[in-house]
């Protein structure tokens, strides 16, 4: 009986033993390693004598960092090579080659490839034939080559043979290109780059569309000079100005160090027939063609030892160059054009620069009126301390020392004039007309003579000292007290008038008082959570100038130096000319907040959130007012008495999807308030909306403002984003336009449209605007992808460039 139950056990035993054998016999795949090739298929077979595998079915090998599949396979151990049929794909780390048959030599990594094609990211080659003759370089018959990721692909070039090097450059002979498969344009050759790295070639032609340069065509060449320098160099040939030729030269001489080079020349036929021009020239040149060019450089160098060299020249042919091409030299709108070279050097207590500034008046009715009357800069020499504390004691103390030249090619003095009702002083002319450089017949004159009276100087030289001494303290937590005192002394040396060296003193006391009340919102327990920081800052600040050593001199005007309405606030305007206290060199002449109170208060949060261990603190909210009390108005014998400044307003707001930045002026005694506020609101998607108004009013002390002088402009902005198209455009509506210079309600306008076709591989940007007073320009670029690397769209900034 027990034998019986044995032999039971022993049988059924057996079968389970057969059954798990032949299932892992069906499971496990033959697998080899052979000479450092890892091979694995359903059937393979190793033919000793000759040194042949044959495999089949799921094909894997993998050899020196190549991973191979295919439905069938011979390799040939003695030659080193392989035979590879149905469903073909070789990858590596750089490359991806699929094809029906690929005979290849694994020792070299070369081999041929037939019907099928080579990808490199999203650079892909297909042929009839492919010729694999190294790593990365093949030699393809019957070619087709593209960077788009659809199929059929967007664009492509075919051609009878191409010689690729995966990173370097395509060859294409008889290339032809191809929309859609659609043939469009034949070359008879082309060379494409194939990599992201920097290479000399033609770039994608654009194309304009302008009032008076007609149609344009433009095609740039990319220079690579050397791994430190480029220069992108373009032929632009419009259809009534003529051929421009155009440079542009960028260089880096170390890491923080680099420089820009713009330049252009043109012979234009069309300017030569414009009024602007044709109204200052002589019979005989009118309609001659005028040579044009402009000059625009960037230069920053950082020097060892702390010294940085800075270089700026903006210059033009003509002072109509900026208005007709206003996105190359960036000066369209400016009143002059500043040219300026420095070289500073800062230590842990000092600072030190010598520096030159040259201007063009761009303030002139004739293009090619000569920059006499401009007033220079050079040199200009600073040195100055930084704040250091005197000891151990908690005084700290300050001083600046600076020399100015002040210089230009005309008289060093403007012989003035004033108008029969004594309200508007202007510079004499031989038409005795405020405006007289506007008419062609009128001319600047001068009588020999400088009158002290009238007469302005606008040459000299300025010595300015000024040291200061600060004392701060807390009284509690949050409470800071900051009292301050300035002494300033300057010199001057002017060209003209009896009384040419003169010396200016004055001290002037400030104590600021500041308080910080703050709480903290959000999450207070888990300890990387974000939270929000709120902090109210009220702020007292009280400026006197107890003592000022300052006789009457004609360079200062002729009224009384205590009725003098400057405060820190005030700009320099057209309205300075006929003040009684004239028109000095610049702000430092003046003697502000000489008996004022300013009265802040800040509102601010800040966020706080974690990226990874690092927590990020970014201001998202402030809200700032400001209004000062000017004591000393109430001393005034004359009628002005406006003691109460402006009411200032700053609204600055960054959050993800609202962004604003609003400056309000409420002017009490006029009643009116300056706004220049800009609101964006956006989504994920890089749609936006934006609004934005610009109102400003002439603002004389004592005196009404005139409604119809305003300048209120709104601009209107939005951008919608999608897979293939994205749009944004801009327009700024004058509501003042009826008293505007060219008294259009549309002051300006632009929009911008980008369409991208399936495969991620071109862009084609229409750009078409009008700037204020200009004319409607459009502009054609197309943006190829050569190397696999899609462009990126415009960025809303890009309205920016147009809203002047």
């Amino acid at each position: 009986m027990l034998q019986r139950w044995f032999i039971k056990v022993l049988f059924l035993f057996s079968l389970l033993s057969l059954a798990t054998s032949l299932t892992y016999a069906q499971e496990q795949q033959p697998a080899a390693k052979i000479q450092g090739i890892l091979m694995n298929a359903d059937e393979m077979f190793r033919d000793s004598v000759n040194e042949t595998i044959e495999m089949s079915g799921n094909i894997q090998i993998v050899y020196q960092g190549q991973h191979i599949k295919a439905d069938k396979a011979r390799v040939l151990l003695r030659t080193k090579r392989a035979e590879l049929f149905g469903n073909v794909e070789i990858v590596d780390t750089k490359t991806s080659i699929k094809g029906d048959q690929i005979f290849l030599d694994y020792e070299t990594n070369t081999g041929i490839i037939y019907n099928g094609f080579v990808q490199s990211g999203l650079v892909r080659f297909s042929g009839d034939r492919l010729e694999k003759i190294g790593d990365s370089e093949f030699l393809v018959s019957s070619a087709d080559y593209t960077a788009c990721t659809n199929c059929p692909s967007t664009w492509s070039f075919s051609g009878t043979s191409v010689r690729a090097e995966m990173g370097g450059y395509a060859y294409i002979k008889n290339a032809i290109l191809r929309i859609s498969d659609v043939p469009v344009f034949w070359f008879p050759y082309l060379v494409v780059p194939l990599k992201s790295d920097r290479q000399s070639g033609l770039l994608t032609p654009g194309f304009e569309q302008s009032d008076t340069g007609g149609f344009t065509l433009m095609q740039p060449y990319f220079w690579a000079i050397s791994r430190s320098s480029d220069a992108t160099i373009t032929a632009k040939n419009y259809e009534r100005r003529g051929l421009k030729g155009m440079l542009e030269y960028r260089y880096m001489l170390n890491d923080e160090s680099s420089g820009t080079l713009n330049t252009a020349v043109l012979n234009d036929k069309a300017f030569g027939e414009d009024p602007r021009l044709n109204a200052f020239r002589s019979g005989s040149a009118v309609g001659a063609p005028l040579e044009r060019w402009f000059v625009r450089y960037q230069h920053y160098y950082a020097m060892p030892d702390d010294v940085v060299a800075r270089a700026q020249v903006n210059l033009a042919s003509d002072l109509q160059y900026p208005k007709d091409f206003p996105f190359e030299t960036d000066n369209y709108g400016d009143s002059a054009m500043e040219n300026r070279i420095s070289v500073t050097k800062n230590t842990k207590d000092t600072h030190a620069s010598i520096d030159a500034s040259y201007y063009v008046n761009m303030l002139q009715s004739d293009p090619r009126a000569n920059n006499d009357d401009a007033v220079h800069r050079a040199p200009e020499l600073r040195y100055s301390s930084t704040q250091k504390n005197i000891g151990e004691t908690n005084f700290i103390y300050f001083w600046d020392l600076n020399y100015v030249n002040f210089s230009r090619a005309g008289n060093s003095y403007d012989d003035m004039a004033y108008t029969a009702d004594g309200k508007t002083k202007y510079v004499k002319n031989d038409c005795n007309l405020p405006n007289w450089s506007d008419n062609p017949s009128c001319h600047r004159t001068y009588d020999g003579s400088y009158d002290s009276s009238i007469d302005l100087i606008r040459t000299g030289q300025r010595l300015d000292f000024r040291p200061a001494l600060y004392y701060p303290f807390q009284i509690s937590d949050g409470f800071d007290i900051v009292p301050i005192l300035n002494y300033r002394e300057t010199h001057y040396n002017f060209n003209v008038g009896e009384e040419q060296s003169y010396v200016r003193r004055y001290l002037r006391t400030s104590i600021t008082s500041r308080m910080i009340f703050s709480g903290i919102y959000g999450d207070l327990i888990t300890p990387k959570s974000t939270r929000y920081k709120h902090e109210v800052i009220p702020e007292v600040v009280y400026t006197n100038t107890p003592w000022i050593q300052q006789k009457d001199h004609p360079f200062f005007g002729t009224g009384p130096l205590n009725e003098a309405p400057y405060s820190s606030r005030d700009g320099i305007s057209d309205g300075d000319l006929t003040s009684p206290y004239g028109l000095q060199f610049d702000y430092q002449d003046r003697i502000y907040d000489r008996n004022l109170v300013t009265f802040g208060l800040t509102n601010k949060i800040t966020r706080k959130e974690w990226v990874g261990d690092r927590p990020e603190y970014q201001q998202i909210a402030s809200l700032k007012l400001l209004q000062s009390y000017d004591v000393s108005q109430q001393d005034r014998s004359n009628s002005t008495r406006e003691p109460w400044s402006d009411l200032m307003t700053i609204l600055d707001v960054r959050l993800k999807n609202f962004q604003t930045y609003s400056i309000f002026d409420y002017f009490p005694y006029q009643g009116v308030t300056n706004i220049s506020s800009r609101v964006r609101v956006m989504n994920d998607m890089g749609q936006f909306g934006q609004v934005g108004l610009t109102q400003q009013y002439k603002i004389t002390p004592g005196q009404s403002v005139v409604q119809s002088s305003r300048t209120e402009d709104y601009t209107f902005a939005a951008g919608f984003v999608s897979p293939y198209i994205n749009l944004m455009g801009q327009i700024v509506y004058d509501s003042n336009w009826q008293a505007a210079k060219f008294g259009k309600p549309v002051k300006s306008w632009a929009y911008i449209a980008q369409f991208k076709p399936p495969g991620d591989c071109w862009l084609v940007t229409l750009i078409q605007d009008q700037v204020t007073g200009g004319e409607t320009n459009t502009r054609l670029n197309f943006e190829f992808t050569f190397d696999g690397n899609p462009k990126p769209p415009l960025q809303p900034e890009a309205l920016d460039q147009f809203g002047f």
